[in-house]
């Protein structure tokens, strides 16, 4: 009976199958976590094209508020009520507008005219400091920020732009 043992022990066939196995299992693990790598990496590229188009509609749309408020007159920015333009108002430290919940085309924004996903809105800080030290001025010089929003494909970006303008 020993020698029965011993040839059971001693036998190698089908140990190839059982290596090919091992192997086969080995790549197919390989396959899939390649696989689970390849997806997160294009959803983190998904991602960032929708931050990018968004970031450059937000800046396109806080550009286009500064341009707006570059070509108005002087006589509508020296409302110190600020009822001329909807998009324009004095700063409110009350009213935070890093959260989209506070954008308002009627109160406090202007929907951009390229882009119908992104909004601008203009605030005047105060006068600028140090401004009044120029005494050959005629009128005084004004800080705002120039604010942008652009909303598209489950994504946001608010951006903020310093201008100073004199009037």
């Amino acid at each position: 009976m020993n020698e029965q043992y011993k040839n059971i022990i001693n036998n190698e066939d089908g140990s190839a199958i059982v290596m090919a196995m091992l192997i086969l299992a080995v790549l197919t693990i390989l396959g899939i976590s390649s696989i689970n790598t390849s997806t997160t990496e294009l959803q983190i590229v998904r991602n960032e094209r929708i931050y990018q188009q968004n970031f450059y509609m937000a800046e396109s749309a806080a550009l286009e508020g500064l341009q707006s408020l570059e070509s108005a007159s002087e006589t509508d920015l020296d409302d110190r009520n600020f009822t001329t333009f909807v998009w324009l108002k004095k700063i409110d430290p009350n009213l935070d507008m890093s959260d989209v919940d506070n954008w308002n085309p009627l109160t406090n924004a202007a929907v951009s005219s390229i882009f119908s996903n992104a909004e601008y809105a203009v605030v005047e800080k105060n006068v600028a400091l140090k401004a009044s030290l120029d005494m050959t001025a005629t009128s005084q010089l004004f800080d705002y920020i120039g604010r942008g929003k652009g909303a598209s494909n489950n994504g946001r970006v608010v951006i903020e732009i310093g201008y100073r303008k004199r009037h």
